[in-house]
């Protein structure tokens, strides 16, 4: 998706040098979000921002009809039909929550152009939108529960209750440069993560679960993933080993399957001096001890992936000449470096921290992304508590 966005935006830039009269390939469509937010919970009552953009500006208006395709009443379209003018490239319009909170389970929607909708000669939609819907509610606390976070409160002054529920995020996130290994420059994104008092809170030490979007980079996590599989150019090409193609295939997964990724993180230990543990010990494929953020995934492509597998339809560990990375599983992709010392020295590496107040909760980690970084990936998460 990254590299596929990169290619687009310089295709805009040759574009623009030409002029509109100049331009002769086919003059596409594209639908991005703002962020790169592929993800609307029911309860959000600020948009998802599609992006309209042309690869050449055309001499006439342009009115494009979108539709949805998914369970109708969740999510509405708002700005719509949309108009990019005369000597323009570009437009926006909004996908909305109807806040019904019927849903039980994430779902995937598309937006695409209504069937009855007639392009001038060469101009063409590149592909429809895919995003996902997700749920975004969680039990009531139990009488017992609720005495858990009087006792922290008690003994600290912090009102953990604040950060139950649905909880705003913002996150800075600084990548790495995959050709220089440099830092990138920091992005900022913003969302909600559903949290909850974990099954292992105790009255000495209250324990948060974040449900869904932890930490605030769940979205980002899902593009880096993409990256290295089915957005990555080398597992298409002429000389890439046969395992790719009879993965995507057994499994029905390319770049252009809709699917669902949720990223959630357990084991937010609040200690009695104030201190919060969010770090576990993992033993690697060498046997050896890494320090990490424990994120867990679920991901609709790794079911499909693991059932394949059941039906012996695939069988990559009998397999010799099966890739190592020809996989759907994020815990293989995602998040699989120690993080206690700086192995890379590019500038990313941070040392882990956490602190909580009535005012904001804030995580600073880092992450390896993925196996095409030079280094880490910084991020500081803050979360503002609710009324």
């Amino acid at each position: 998706m990254i590299c596929c966005m990169v290619a687009a935006f310089a295709g805009f830039t040759a574009c623009e040098e030409k002029g509109p009269e100049g331009y002769e390939g086919v003059n596409y469509i594209y639908l991005s979000t703002q962020e790169g937010k592929t993800t609307l919970y029911e309860t959000d009552t600020d948009p998802l921002v599609v992006e309209v953009m042309l690869t050449a500006a055309l001499k006439e208006d342009l009115v494009l009809d979108f539709t949805l395709s998914g369970t109708e009443g969740i999510v509405s379209l708002e700005g719509n039909p949309v108009t990019i003018k005369a000597g323009e490239k570009t437009a926006s319009f909004n996908i909305v929550s109807n806040n019904a909170n019927v849903l039980e389970a994430s779902e995937n929607y598309t937006v695409g152009l209504a069937a009855d909708t007639v392009l001038p000669e060469n101009v063409e939609l590149e592909k429809a939108l895919a995003f996902v819907v997700s749920p975004m509610t969680a039990e009531a606390l139990t009488e017992e529960q609720k005495a858990i976070l009087d006792a922290y409160k008690a003994a600290s002054g912090i009102d953990l209750s604040k950060y139950i529920g649905v909880v705003n995020v913002s996150a800075v996130i600084t990548g790495t440069d995959i050709d220089s290994g440099e830092p990138l420059d920091p992005r900022t994104v913003t969302g909600k993560t559903l949290i909850t008092l974990s099954e292992s809170a105790t009255a000495e030490a209250p324990v948060l679960k974040m449900l869904t979007n932890a930490m605030g980079i769940e979205d980002h996590m899902y593009q880096v993933l993409r990256s290295v599989t089915v957005d990555y150019e080398d597992w298409y090409s002429e000389w890439a080993g046969e395992s790719y193609a009879t993965l995507m295939e057994a499994i029905e997964w390319d770049a252009e399957s809709e699917e669902v990724f949720t990223m959630s993180l357990d084991g937010i230990t609040f200690n009695s001096d104030k201190s919060i543990d969010f770090l576990a010990t993992y033993l690697d494929e060498y046997e050896e001890e890494c320090v990490r953020v424990p994120f867990e995934y679920a991901f609709t492509a790794f079911e499909r992936e693991k059932a394949a597998i059941a039906e012996g339809l695939i069988n990559p560990a009998d397999d010799d000449e099966w890739a190592w990375d020809a996989t759907a599983d994020p815990y293989v992709h995602l998040n699989n470096s120690d993080i206690t010392e700086d192995w890379f020295e590019y500038g990313n590496w941070v040392e882990s921290s956490a602190s909580v107040s009535n005012d904001s909760m804030i995580f600073t980690f880092c992450f390896y992304g993925c196996w095409l970084d030079y280094d880490f990936t910084k991020v500081v998460a803050t979360y503002t508590p609710n009324k």
